[in-house]
């Protein structure tokens, strides 16, 4: 049965749809800046109670921090994410501890000052004609000015604490918020009708949440009679009514909070600058200098599930990459693109992934198995036909549905229970995959080798016509080759 926080946390959401409204209406700049300030801190104050005091610490801090300090994004890193294992360790140090409510929140806050602090310095970096790392992406060139910020305390304060995705995201840059406050386009934007698209479908998640909450319970997990006296099969077909409850309560908090932004017009860009999940414009001097009824909008910033993918894509990759797409946009700006060692940068941003989520052992065992069902599924082969697609679909579902359990069960000793009460199959399958798939290319290998060994007696004749066979063997090998680098660079370009 859906518990009474979460039916709560459901209303605030629901609620801050209504309240986004109200600030398109206002007036741009301290209006809309006041308005959005009052109603976060009023959130934070009535619902995390003495717990607010992290959040407000934070924030504070990290004013001081982006506005006084050099390099003010190492610090605001090192400091934030010191002070996160404080906050989710209070209980040791005699102090009452938060509940949902308040980790909601310094999750949140957590991207969002370390971000601030992100586009200051780079835009120090800009100024002096540098880029932050090697990319030919304009929104990244040293030309772009676009993306230039310089906020003050106060601003960083108003920017913390705005209400919009204040609990569940998305992530959004300080940028997107400041063209947000600026905007003089609200009257014109299609706001209420981008919200209305965006919330079709809200009244079937809903639906199927209330129905599988009553069918399934995540307790059942750790529950020593469900686990010592249920078959095998039913606990592997128990994960999958569960993570689809699971799936639901995500995709009902997104949608909401999404339809939150639309209707402030946060992350609401014309079309034609090309916005992206968590980034924005990226093409923003394509941005046109006026607007009118005329003029396509998106809000694209601001997308952080594509529920269609997740569901349907046959891919790990392709549903990781419609999963929270603002935060893995975070990710991969500031942490997969600066780490030096490329070889690595998967595992550490899996590694950051599952700190900022807690500090609860399941986050790690679950998030840093994704890197094993990568290998697992680089062995699938892409142009794999329909049934085998739909045979790719099923496994990748089951893999994540298998990984899922760590998030549930959050204790690595829950985790690793349920997992042996189902003799860790989504490890030894996908070890097989990796195991089979090597064995395989290592056989492929042999026969090749042996093959070419073989001497062949030909008349000159067939010695030309066969010489000219090979050479087109091998332009098309070439040709072949670069393709799928080409296709390996644009997976990591988009990753990135």
């Amino acid at each position: 049965m859906a518990s009474f926080e979460e039916l709560l946390y459901f209303s605030i959401l629901l609620g801050s749809v209504g309240l986004g409204w109200v600030v398109a209406y206002l007036p741009p700049g301290d209006s809309r800046r006041w308005f959005s300030t009052g109603v976060g801190f009023f959130l934070i104050t009535a619902f995390c109670g003495l717990g607010a005091i992290h959040a407000y610490i934070t924030i504070l801090v990290n004013a001081l921090i982006i506005t006084k300090v050099r390099d003010c994004h190492k610090w605001s890193m090192a400091f934030t994410f010191a002070y996160l294992a404080f906050f989710r360790s209070v209980q040791f140090f005699g102090l009452p501890d938060t509940h949902e409510f308040c980790n909601a929140v310094q999750l949140i806050l957590t991207l969002k000052v370390i971000g601030i602090a992100f586009e200051v310095n780079d835009t120090v970096l800009r100024r002096k004609g540098l880029a932050p790392f090697k990319n030919s992406s304009p929104a990244v060139t040293p030309m772009n000015n676009y993306s230039n910020v310089a906020p003050s305390a106060l601003d960083v304060v108003h920017y913390s604490l705005g209400f919009i995705g204040l609990m569940t995201g998305p992530y959004y840059k300080y940028k997107t918020y400041d063209d947000m406050v600026q905007s003089t386009a609200a009257s014109i934007q299609p706001r209420v009708r981008l919200a209305a698209q965006r919330l079709k479908m809200l009244p079937v998640y809903v639906t199927g949440f209330l129905l599988m909450s009553t069918a399934f319970s995540q307790s059942k997990m750790w529950d020593p009679e469900f686990l010592n006296e249920t078959s095998l099969g039913w606990r592997i077909l128990y994960l999958v009514g569960l993570f689809l409850y699971f799936r639901l309560k995500f995709y009902i908090a997104w949608v909401l909070a999404e339809s939150s932004c639309i209707m402030a017009g946060l992350g609401v860009y014309p079309v034609v600058c090309k916005p992206k999940p968590g980034q924005g414009p990226t093409e923003p001097e394509k941005l046109p200098l006026t607007v009118d009824s005329t003029t396509e909008y998106n809000y694209d910033t601001i997308y952080n599930i594509n529920e269609y993918d997740v569901e349907l894509v046959p891919t790990v990759r392709g549903a990781m990459k419609a999963w929270n797409m603002t935060v893995q946009y975070w990710l991969a700006w500031h942490i997969y693109r600066r780490v030096p060692i490329k070889s690595i940068r998967t595992i550490v941003v899996m590694f950051v992934s599952a700190y900022w989520h807690g500090l609860h052992g399941g986050y790690y065992v679950g998030l840093l198995t994704v890197p094993l069902m990568l290998a697992a599924e680089d062995w699938v082969p892409r142009d794999a036909p329909r049934w085998g697609k739909f045979l790719n679909w099923f496994i990748r579902m089951r893999a994540f549905e298998y990984m899922s359990v760590g998030f549930m069960c959050l204790t690595y000793s829950r985790t690793m229970g349920y997992w042996s009460s189902i003799y860790f199959v989504g490890h030894v399958i996908a070890v097989l995959f990796v195991v089979g798939g090597n064995l395989y290319k290592k056989s492929t290998g042999r026969r090749k080798a042996a093959s070419s060994d073989t001497p062949t007696v030909v008349t000159h004749a067939e010695g030309t016509e066969n010489g000219h066979s090979h050479s087109n063997g091998q332009k098309h090998h070439s040709h072949h080759t670069h393709a799928a680098n080409g296709d390996a660079s644009k997976t990591h370009d988009h990753h990135e």
